[in-house]
C-alpha cells in the first residue's frame, strides 16, 4: 500500500465521533441534487433554480434549446436501489397543466470507503466529512413512470 494510500484510510480510521456522524436525509438529497445539477449542467443545460428541501418537488429547473424543464431527484444510500418520487403521477400531472415536461432522476450514494461486497446487505453510512461515490441512473421521462 502506498504512503498516500495508508493516509487515506488513516483518516477514516482516526475521525473523530463527530467526524463519523451520519449524514441525514435532507444532507444526502442536497448532495444528490448537486451532483445532478453539475451533470446537467456539464452536458450544456442552464440550470435556473435548485431546491434539495426535502418536500420540494421538482428540485431542479433547467433551460435547454426551446423549453424549460425539470428534473425530480430521489437517492438511495448503497446498497440499495432509488425509486421513483412519490406521487410521480400527480407531479406529472401538475406540471403538464403549468406546461412543463420533466424528469426522475436517481442516485445511488456510497461512502468513500465502501468495499462494495455484493454478498453484503449494509453498506457503510454516508458521513459527514467523507467523499461519496454516486451511481447516477438516467434521466427517465416523468411520463415514463
Amino acid at each position: 500500500m502506498s504512503a498516500d494510500e495508508m493516509a487515506h484510510w488513516e483518516k477514516f480510521f482516526n475521525a473523530t465521533p463527530e467526524q463519523r456522524e451520519e449524514m441525514s436525509d435532507y444532507e444526502v438529497l442536497t448532495a444528490a441534487v448537486n451532483i445532478t445539477a453539475n451533470k446537467l449542467h456539464g452536458e450544456g443545460k442552464q440550470i435556473l433554480q435548485v431546491s434539495s428541501e426535502l418536500t420540494a418537488t421538482p428540485n431542479i429547473w433547467f433551460n435547454t434549446d426551446d423549453a424549460t424543464q425539470y428534473v425530480v431527484v430521489t437517492f438511495a444510500r448503497y446498497p440499495r436501489n432509488p425509486e421513483p418520487p412519490q406521487g410521480a403521477s400527480q407531479i406529472r400531472q401538475q406540471m403538464i397543466a403549468e406546461g412543463y415536461s420533466g424528469y426522475w432522476v436517481g442516485l445511488t450514494l456510497a461512502n468513500e470507503y465502501e468495499v462494495f461486497d455484493p454478498e453484503s446487505d449494509e453498506g457503510l453510512a454516508l458521513m459527514r466529512g467523507f467523499g461519496l461515490f454516486p451511481k447516477i441512473g438516467p434521466m427517465i421521462p416523468m411520463s415514463e413512470l
